[in-house]
C-alpha cells in the first residue's frame, strides 16, 4: 500500500460518509452504541426488581474488568507515545518549532477552559436553578434516595479523588481548607511527584508525561548511544498500540454492563428530576451548547473545516467515553481517530495524553456551575470577586482531576472551600444522584474538545510552518513508530486494506 500524504487522511479522500455507511465501515462503533442501547435497557428493566448490590455489583464487574485492562494500557501507550514523540522532535534541532507547538498546545487548553467556565456561569447566573431547589427530596436515607451501599460508594468516590491522580505524599486538594491556593499547589504536586512508580499506580497522568518529557529529552540529548533505546521506544509505541486495539474489542460488552450497573445503582429518578430538574437542565444546557455550537464554530472559524465529518473520526472514542465514564480509557480509540482527521503523529502524540490530563472542558464546566447552584440552594450571595474565585479554582480543580469516572464531583470540594461553601459539602452526597450521567456527558465533552484541539493545533502548526522540511524529517521517527497507521486501524474499521 503506497504511502499517503500526511496532509490528507484516508478519509479524507473518501465522499461524505452518511450514517449507514459510517457504522458499516467502523464496526467497532456499531458494536459500542448497541453495548449503550442494550445497558440502558437491562439497567432500566431491572430496576423495578430491586436486586441487592451483590447482584448489581456482578452485573457491573465484565465492565469493570474491561476498564481495568484499559487503564492498564494506558499508561504505557502516554509513556511511550511521549517518549517516542520528544525524541523525534529534539531530533529534528529545531527547538524554535518546539516552543511553537507547546505555546499553542496551551493557548488551545486556556481558551477552551476559559469558555467553558464562563459558559456555565452565565448559565446558572441567569436561569438560578438554586432558587427553590430541595436537597431533603433526595436524601441517602430517605425513600427517595440512594439505593443498597450508596453511602459506601460516595466514601469511595472520595478517596479515589484524593488519591487516584495524586502524590505519593497523600496530598489532596480537597483535604486541606486553602482554597484556591491548595487548588494550584495540588496540580504542582500532580505535574511533580516525588514516586513516580506511585504515580503510576495513582493513575496520575500529569506526573507520567512530566517524567516521560523529561526522560525524551535525556535519551535524545546522548547522541548515538542512545538510538537504541528510541527505536526500542518507538517499537514499544507500535506494540502497546496493538495491544489496546486487540483489548478494545471487549468494550461493547463491558460498556453495556457498566451503564447498566450505573442505572441498578443510581438513586430514584423521578425523585432527583424533581428536587434538581433545573440544575440538572443547566448542566446539560451548557454542556450542549459547549460541544454542538461553541467547539464547532471554533473550530470552522480557525481552521475552516466542517465540524461533523471530523467528529465523526472520533465516533468511536466519544462512545467509550461516554460508557465508562472515562477519558483515559477512550486515549487509543481518540488518537486513531485524530491520525484518520489527517493530524501529524507528532502533534497527537504530543497534544492528546496531555489533553486528557488537562483539558478538562467538560468538567470545568460543571464545576462552576455546581458551585454557584449549592450557592443559590442556600441563600448564600457570591459577589463578583468570589465567582472570580469560583472560575479560577473550577479551572485549576480540573487540570488536578484524574481521569477517571465521577473525578470531578470529587474535586468539587476544592471549588467549594474557596468561596468558604464546604459547610455544605453533604450537598455532594445529592448530587451524586445524578452523577452517573452527568459524568458521561461531561467527559465526552472533554473528549471531544481534545479531538477538536488536535485538529486545530494541526492547522495553526501548518500555518505557522511548523511543518517545514527540517521538522517534518525530524518527527519522521515518530511516524515510523506510532501505533495507528491506516493499515493497523483497519482491523477496528473494518476497511480490506490488502
Amino acid at each position: 500500500m503506497q504511502d499517503l500524504d500526511p496532509s490528507e487522511s484516508p478519509k479524507q479522500q473518501e465522499a461524505p460518509l452518511t450514517l449507514r455507511s459510517c457504522l458499516t465501515k467502523e464496526p467497532l462503533l456499531l458494536f459500542t452504541l448497541i453495548g449503550v442501547v442494550s445497558g440502558v435497557l437491562v439497567g432500566s428493566l431491572l430496576r423495578p426488581a430491586n436486586l441487592n448490590s451483590t447482584t448489581i455489583s456482578l452485573i457491573g464487574f465484565p465492565g469493570e474488568l474491561m476498564l481495568s485492562l484499559l487503564k492498564m494500557l494506558v499508561l504505557p501507550l502516554v509513556a511511550a507515545s511521549m517518549i517516542s514523540g520528544m525524541c523525534s522532535l529534539r531530533e529534528s534541532g529545531n527547538e524554535e518549532s518546539m516552543k511553537r507547538l507547546a505555546k499553542l498546545t496551551a493557548a488551545f487548553y486556556i481558551l477552551s477552559t476559559v469558555v467553558a467556565i464562563v459558559l456555565g456561569l452565565l448559565l446558572v447566573s441567569i436561569i438560578r436553578p438554586g432558587k427553590g431547589a430541595s436537597f431533603n427530596k433526595v436524601s441517602p436515607s430517605s425513600g427517595g434516595g440512594c439505593r443498597g451501599n450508596d453511602a459506601a460508594l460516595i466514601a469511595k468516590h472520595q478517596s479515589d479523588g484524593g488519591g487516584g491522580g495524586g502524590s505519593s505524599d497523600n496530598h489532596s486538594g480537597a483535604g486541606g481548607g486553602g482554597g484556591a491556593t491548595e487548588a494550584l499547589l495540588h496540580v504542582a504536586r500532580l505535574i511533580v511527584p516525588s514516586n513516580v512508580v506511585q504515580a503510576a499506580v495513582d493513575m496520575n497522568v500529569l506526573g507520567i508525561i512530566t517524567f516521560s518529557l523529561l526522560f525524551g529529552w535525556a535519551l535524545s540529548s546522548l547522541g548515538p548511544q542512545a538510538a537504541p533505546l528510541i527505536r526500542a521506544a518507538h517499537t514499544i509505541n507500535a506494540a502497546v498500540g496493538k495491544m489496546v486495539i486487540a483489548a478494545l474489542w471487549i468494550s461493547p460488552l463491558g460498556v453495556g454492563c457498566l451503564i447498566a450497573s450505573s442505572i441498578l445503582h443510581a438513586c430514584d429518578l423521578s425523585a432527583t428530576i424533581s428536587a434538581l430538574g433545573l440544575w440538572l437542565a443547566t448542566v446539560i444546557l451548557g454542556l450542549a451548547i459547549f460541544a454542538f455550537i461553541i467547539l464547532p464554530a471554533f473550530l470552522f472559524a480557525a481552521t475552516g473545516k466542517s465540524p461533523l465529518p471530523v467528529a465523526s473520526y472520533y465516533g468511536q472514542a466519544l462512545a467509550l467515553a461516554f460508557g465508562t465514564s472515562s477519558s483515559a480509557a477512550a486515549l487509543p480509540l481518540a488518537m486513531a481517530g485524530a491520525k484518520e482527521a489527517g493530524c501529524d503523529p507528532s502533534i497527537i502524540s504530543f497534544f492528546l495524553p496531555l489533553g486528557i490530563a488537562i483539558n478538562m472542558n467538560g468538567t470545568a464546566l460543571y464545576e462552576a456551575t455546581t458551585a454557584l447552584f449549592i450557592a443559590q440552594a442556600h441563600g448564600v450571595s457570591l459577589g463578583p470577586a468570589e465567582v472570580v474565585v469560583v472560575a479560577a479554582t473550577a479551572s485549576l480543580a480540573a487540570v488536578g482531576a484524574p481521569a477517571i469516572p465521577s473525578a470531578g464531583l470529587v474535586t468539587m470540594l476544592i471549588v467549594l472551600q474557596a468561596v468558604g461553601l464546604d459547610q455544605f459539602s453533604g450537598d455532594l452526597a445529592v448530587i451524586l444522584a445524578a452523577d452517573w450521567l452527568l459524568d458521561r456527558l461531561r467527559t465526552a465533552v472533554n473528549l471531544l474538545s481534545d479531538g477538536f484541539g488536535c485538529v486545530v493545533v494541526d492547522h495553526w502548526c501548518r500555518k505557522q510552518g511548523e511543518k517545514d522540511e527540517e521538522f517534518m524529517a525530524g518527527v519522521g521517527g515518530v511516524r515510523g513508530g506510532y501505533a495507528y497507521s491506516h493499515v493497523e486501524m483497519g482491523s477496528v474499521r473494518g476497511d480490506d486494506t490488502s
